[in-house]
């Protein structure tokens, strides 16, 4: 999940005792993964990676060299990133990546997408930032939908103008399946790119990377020449991540609207052959096994989320927690009140939609912050960019 932040999120300055829980790394290390609302729906409101590659690491008398002379979780970590951050010329870098997507499930999932249920008022979320002159709405726009074998697919797309984007793309299989999850974070941000893609592990066991990681090994080979690694990070992290784990931090817009595209369209076209292919489990003991690695894959992504400070600070805490709580990571709300049934569809009478939506009123409330500086320093203090 990942989403605006007024005036430009704070990264570029960030070392990676902060942004890694680690010892210091270069600046830009930090990766900011948002998610966001999406279609609606009738239904209530309810509150083995590879190690072998080099580290980035550098001493703090490098970090000096490099902007930042200050620890990362001083309060003016993102004082470089302010409105005098030069704009780059992609306004919507991300749009495209997502007309492809959209096309794509459309194309290969058929009739059987439908769209997935969203709490009331969380399709559409906007917020003021800066001000004066520098006032501008940032928006982020959300997409859910559902098949027989896959839970949960969602897209959020983030604009806070040129210097802030991003599109978080997740999928997430249904829990008689032993399929990865799909994730596609890409973030713009001041100080650069922050790009995420991978499709995470249930399971780290030899015969789990034999099943779905050494397939989809030339697609790593292929792309990682030209996306090189964007840095190491903690042991806690190295679970929930596939030995073909794209993470790179590319400057250059071009490398993200030619690389990185390829890139996003290959794993995603993978991913939906693995699907194709997947057939239900049925063993009592492997069901229990997926379904308790699931929930700890979602547990550990709701209680680490990035996202949760930005979007308190620009919607208040309620409509963050049950945005969080009711959606993003929704599994475990939806199965304790009955709603969810294993390989089964959730009810959902909205229609399909891959276009922007309009703001909702209705929903839950929450204030909106106004300013840049009102967010950009504290999103990204104390957060790891593997919390994704």
């Amino acid at each position: 999940m990942r989403v605006l932040t007024a005036a430009a999120a704070v990264l570029a300055c960030l070392q990676t005792a902060d942004a890694f829980g680690t010892a210091p790394i270069a600046p830009h290390a930090v990766r900011a993964t948002f998610r966001a609302p999406v279609a609606t729906c009738r239904t209530p409101t309810l509150s083995g990676i590879r190690t072998a590659r080099p580290s980035l690491q550098i001493s703090m008398a490098a970090a000096k060299d490099l902007g930042e002379k200050r620890s990362v979780g001083d309060k003016d970590s993102g004082r470089f990133l302010d409105a005098t951050t030069p704009q780059r010329s992609a306004t919507d870098i991300y749009a495209p990546f997502w007309e492809y997507a959209a096309k794509v499930l459309k194309e290969r999932l058929g009739a059987d997408l439908s769209s997935y249920p969203i709490p009331q008022g969380f399709e559409r979320k906007e917020a003021s930032m800066g001000k004066g002159k520098r006032e501008s709405t940032a928006w982020t726009q959300s997409y859910g939908y559902q098949t027989t074998k896959l839970r949960q697919i969602r897209a959020a797309l983030v604009n806070g103008g040129p210097n802030i984007q991003v599109l978080n793309f997740v999928i997430f299989p249904h829990m008689n399946y032993d399929l990865p999850f799909l994730g596609l974070d890409l973030v713009t941000l001041p100080g650069g790119h922050l790009i995420a893609i991978d499709m995470q592990p249930l399971f780290q066991t030899d015969a789990y990377k034999a099943k779905y990681a050494t397939p989809c090994t030339d697609l790593y080979d292929k792309h990682v020449k030209n996306l090189p690694w964007g840095g190491d990070f903690p042991e806690e992290a190295k679970a929930y991540f596939s030995p073909n784990f794209l993470w790179t931090r590319p400057q250059e817009d071009s490398v993200v609207e030619t690389h990185v595209f390829e890139a996003f369209k290959d794993y995603l076209n993978r991913y939906l052959d693995l699907v194709e292919n997947a057939e239900a489990e049925t063993d009592a003991g492997k069901l229990k096994d997926i379904a308790d690695r699931q929930m700890s894959y979602l547990k550990y992504r709701a209680e680490k989320d990035p996202a949760r400070g930005m979007f308190t600070r620009m919607y208040g805490a309620e409509w963050t927690e049950t945005y969080i709580h009711d959606f993003l990571f929704d599994l475990e709300q939806k199965m304790d009140v009955g709603l969810y049934q294993v390989g089964k569809k959730l009810d959902c009478e909205t229609p399909l939609n891959f276009l922007p939506t309009k703001v909702s009123t209705a929903g839950v409330s929450g204030s909106v912050a106004t300013g840049a500086a009102a967010t950009q320093t504290v999103y990204f203090a104390n957060k790891k960019p593997w919390d994704m």
